[in-house]
């Protein structure tokens, strides 16, 4: 919000009509000379009038062709530093959008726990060759105690993968242990994490076993294979050419097992440049025309006119 904006100002309430904002400085853009259109809550206005030395980030962007603000936070002693940080790295990040992941992956953990919050939704949206390069970011022990929490067991998946970057022999085998018990319970929570990490560990061989036990097994549920399909994915597009060329060779045997996959195989094949399932992806949509929507059928055929002759 507060890079997408084109308006960020600092507001307390306007001391000329109750319950509206009133700009004390301006972060970002030209909010001119019109008042703020944004009513102002009795429990913000409660605790701005408690803390006198704080106040409100208010953005405004173009919706629907009008500018809209919003209240995105308070600005207290912790975030209003962070809010003028995030500001001024703007153009660096675009350049650099690794530089975003770096800033951020020093909040994790952070005793408060917004911006840790924060922190943790902003690096759990890199690429995984980014978070790859955070080992060490986190304790062992903050992770585990965050894995143990399981109030927040949708957001474990960015710990799994900071774990698996360490190098206990303890945390390798946890993480084993875990991926295992997945596969044997046919358990989908965080499954896509999990196998992710254990393919960082054990590479070739856990993808052997994925073939195996799920792209070879008519008893794995459509999600297992979504969330199997998404670690695959990952390590295609940011590991070695030899993991990408297993991960590839195994995504023959799931459609084979499940045509329904081929539009997420798809997606993966076309952006690695991989032509290998032209053909069959062809056949596949020839053969079931009705199980895929418009827009879907038509990438796939896009696809399938890439197919080598040979093929």
């Amino acid at each position: 919000l507060l890079l997408e904006s084109e308006v960020v100002v600092l507001a307390r309430e306007d001391p000329e009509q109750a319950f509206r904002y009133h700009a004390i400085e301006v972060l970002k853009g030209d909010p001119g000379d019109e008042k703020i259109d944004l009513f102002l809550n009795s429990s913000t206005r409660r605790l701005l009038s408690v803390y006198p030395d704080r106040s409100a980030v208010l953005t405004r962007a173009a919706k629907d062709g009008e500018p809209s603000w919003r209240n995105v936070g308070i600005a207290d002693p912790e975030f209003e530093p962070l809010v003028r940080q995030i500001l001024e790295s703007a153009a660096d990040w675009k350049k650099d959008p690794a530089g975003r992941t770096a800033f951020f992956s020093k909040h994790l953990g952070d005793a408060n726990s917004d911006l840790g919050k924060l922190a943790l939704l902003e690096v759990g949206r890199s690429p995984y060759a980014e978070i790859r390069k955070l080992g060490g970011a986190l304790s062992r022990d903050q992770i585990h105690a965050f894995l143990a929490n399981f109030r927040y067991i949708e957001w474990h998946a960015l710990y799994i993968l900071l774990l698996a970057q360490s190098d206990d022999a303890e945390d390798h085998q946890f993480i084993m242990d875990s991926f295992h018990s997945a596969r044997r319970f046919a358990t989908t929570v965080q499954l896509a994490a999990w196998a992710t990490a254990a393919i960082e560990l054990e590479g070739m061989k856990v993808i052997d076993l994925i073939e195996e036990e799920y792209f070879s097994n008519p008893a794995r549920s459509p999600k297992e294979l979504v969330e199997i399909t998404k670690a695959l994915s990952v390590h295609g597009t940011s590991g070695s050419p030899a993991l990408q060329d297993r991960i590839v060779t195994s995504y023959g045997a799931l459609l084979t097992l499940s045509p329904a996959m081929a539009p997420q195989v798809t997606d993966d094949l076309l952006a690695w440049k991989r032509t290998e399932y032209a053909a069959r992806i062809g056949r596949i949509v020839a053969d079931t025309p009705l199980s895929f929507d418009f827009p879907t059928t038509l990438r796939l055929q896009a696809y399938a006119r890439r197919a080598n002759p040979e093929d």
